[in-house]
Formats: structure tokens, C-alpha cells, sequence
């Protein structure tokens, strides 16, 4: 399955949150790691119109990631932030029970694509946090830390993220 998965990006609107709500029921092991929690009481809303300070709903894009109709994971992307010609990637998820099929490369590439055509982007970004184990898949990607480490506090839990970055 890995070689050929294709993903499709569906931007998510109001109607679309009971279906992100869905996933975020089974990305439990994630909002345990980065939150302390099963999961976020408000995570779809927040998930489709959460912001970095002094940016705007238009630099937002939700999408939630399909497969074959069937919803499998989420990922929303900030348009110049924290600079113009970046792409700052906000979440990458899928659904645990798809979790090791190809489905997270695929849906990154997708957004790859995204962030290069549509937004003509020159670099992305992200910051894992640290309780999550997940820097050896985006160095797979091609991202690189970049130096960066900021306070990061979830619901129960404080911790750090690790800021990377590629360039396109």
C-alpha cells in the first residue's frame, strides 16, 4: 500500500467538523502524548479557525484528507507565517487505526504540493513537540531543526517544541 496511496485535500468547512471530530476520537495516543489528555474538549473548532496572533482566517487553510471518500486524517496549513514564503504546517494527522500504511507521507506530500503551487511558498515549517515522537518522520521528509526550541503547555502536560524547517 505504501507506494500508491493517494490522498485527496478537502477544505473543511462548519459542516465538515463532526467528521474532524471523528478523527481527533481516534488520534487519542497524540492528544495524550502532546495534551495529557484523551482529547480536546473544543479540537475540531480549533482545528479549522485557530491562529497564530495578528494573522487573519485568510492565511488558514483546514483540510481534511481523504481516501477513497473516506476520511483519514487532517491538516492545516498557515499561509506566511512567521515570514512571507513560508508554510508553517499546524497539524498533520491520520487516524491511528491507518497509522503506518504510507497514508502520512502521502498526505504530507499533498500539502507539499500545496504549500509550492497554490500558496508559491518557498519553505515550510513546523514545530514538533517534544513529548511527541514523531522528528524522525519529519526528517524523512527533509526537515531539518532549526535551532529553535519554544515553551509549549498543552492541557496537562508542559513541554517544548522543536522548530524545523525545508525549503522548498
Amino acid at each position: 500500500m505504501r507506494g500508491d496511496v493517494t490522498i485527496s485535500l478537502m477544505p473543511v468547512t462548519s459542516d465538515d467538523l463532526r467528521e474532524v471530530d471523528n478523527i481527533f476520537d481516534e488520534l487519542t495516543t497524540y492528544s495524550q502524548r502532546v495534551d495529557g489528555v484523551l482529547r480536546r474538549d473544543n479540537a475540531a473548532y480549533e482545528f479549522a479557525t485557530a491562529l497564530p496572533p495578528g494573522y487573519e482566517p485568510r492565511h488558514k487553510y483546514a483540510f481534511l484528507a481523504k481516501r477513497e471518500d473516506v476520511a483519514v486524517g487532517l491538516l492545516d496549513i498557515i499561509d506566511g507565517y512567521p515570514s512571507p514564503g513560508t508554510a508553517f504546517i499546524g497539524l498533520l494527522a491520520v487516524r491511528e487505526s491507518a497509522q503506518e500504511s504510507g497514508l502520512g507521507r502521502a498526505l504530507f506530500r499533498e500539502g507539499e504540493r500545496f504549500a509550492l503551487n497554490t500558496l508559491e511558498a518557498r519553505r515550510m515549517r513546523l514545530a514538533v513537540v517534544e513529548t511527541n515522537p514523531v522528528i524522525g518522520f519529519w526528517m524523512k521528509m527533509g526537515f531539518h531543526p532549526t535551532g529553535e526550541i519554544k515553551p509549549f503547555e498543552g492541557e496537562t502536560i508542559k513541554s517544548h517544541t522543536v522548530l524545523m524547517e525545508k525549503e522548498l
